[in-house]
């Protein structure tokens, strides 16, 4: 079918937009001023806003069915190279903005990202010809997903041969096996919100229940300081902005989440198994507050540089403490294990896909230790 200049133009426009802002705050307006077209012509091609954007997000996942299924090769190592060789393509061109278009729309769209979740699944198995359970899909879907798109969103080197290293041999010489002891709950210290001036603690709490619960664009200063029973000047003595409002909550979030995982560590465990265990206090404590993933989430689009820093103080974390790795490049074993980590919280919070977190972790533990094979 083919479109007219208009509608390309419509398209595009979103997609530049989308692309750089969060969802709620681009307007049919703002896609028509940027494509030099009027609100009339828009209609003419598109329902409304979601339209466009959805269309924009299944483009992308369009570009994952075509590329997973068509994965062959007469050995493991052609297989695994289309795998990963299309997910590195995907953050290339336009299909980077479609990404982080992407990246919005499996949290607005849960289905988005089950479909997804599914089209990789399919693909690991064209990978390694043959069913996979839970924790092996997320052992290799989450570590490419993670660290492919993160370093080419950071601009890094990409080292392919290392990663399918990690994905066919494992992560961790350590054997993990004292899982009574990863899985203790007894005594889990929760770390509190200190700060010595309690107006600035109580902002930072309203913003955090508000931003959690209605989102960033939805809340103004307003609603804020009246939630903490301050007046809007009160806001403006403690912070610059809502936007370096934000960036505080989540450079908060961050510490707040490093010392819960850090205090909760145990000694009698090796640093393979406090590995794992550190997964099981994640999901706790993010099941606990859901609303600290959402808010650096919408962060991503609206502080970009602060978001990053969060991910890059968990890296610097993971590099200073990793040891019994069976590779040298301890940054790209950070990310991986993150990665790991963090599409784990996807499936257990948001699209709820982990019906046994232990039994999870258990395979998981397997595949840290082993890696995949055929």
């Amino acid at each position: 079918m083919h479109k007219s200049k208009s509608y390309v133009k419509l398209l595009e426009s979103a997609r530049d937009l989308f692309s750089e802002k969060w969802y709620e705050s681009v307007s049919v307006a703002e896609i028509c001023r940027n494509a030099g077209l009027s609100n009339a012509t828009f209609y003419k091609y598109f329902k409304d806003k979601e339209e466009i954007f959805l269309l924009l997000v299944n483009e992308i996942v369009s570009y994952y069915e075509k590329g997973f299924s068509s994965i062959s090769g007469s050995t493991l190592d052609e297989r695994l190279d289309k795998f990963l060789d299309t997910i590195v393509e995907s953050g290339k061109g336009e299909y980077k903005k479609n990404i982080s278009i992407y990246r919005e729309a499996q949290f607005k769209y849960p289905e988005y990202e089950h479909h997804l979740r599914d089209l990789y699944s399919k693909g690991i198995m064209n990978v390694f010809e043959r069913e996979t359970n839970q924790a092996e899909q997320l052992y290799v879907s989450g570590m490419s997903r993670f660290v492919i798109i993160r370093y080419i969103f950071n601009g890094l080197p990409y080292n392919k041969e290392d990663l399918k290293y990690l994905i066919l041999n494992g992560i961790y010489e350590y054997e993990i096996k004292n899982f009574p002891s990863i899985f203790d709950e007894k005594e889990i210290i929760y770390p509190q919100i200190i700060e010595v001036d309690s107006t600035r603690t109580k902002l930072l709490h309203s913003g955090i229940e508000l931003f959690g619960s209605k989102g960033f664009h939805k809340t103004d200063v307003h609603d804020i300081t009246k939630n903490a029973d301050y007046s809007v000047g009160t806001f403006y003595l403690y912070f610059e902005s809502k936007e370096s409002f934000l960036s505080e909550i989540v450079r908060l979030i961050g510490k707040l989440t490093r010392r819960f995982l850090t205090i909760n560590l145990k000694e009698d465990l090796n640093r393979a198994e406090n590995e794992v265990r550190g997964y099981y206090l994640f999901l706790k404590y993010f099941e606990e507050n859901s609303e600290y993933y959402e808010i650096v989430r919408e962060a991503e689009f609206v502080v970009k540089e602060d978001t990053n820093e969060y991910y890059d103080a968990f890296e610097r974390g993971y590099v200073e403490n990793l040891e019994g790795i069976k590779l040298d490049d301890k940054k790209l074993v950070a990310n991986s294990l993150m990665g790991i980590g963090h599409y784990m919280g996807i499936e257990k919070i948001f699209i709820k896909r982990v019906r046994n977190v232990k039994n999870l972790l258990k395979d998981l533990s397997f595949c840290l230790n082993n890696g995949i094979r055929p």
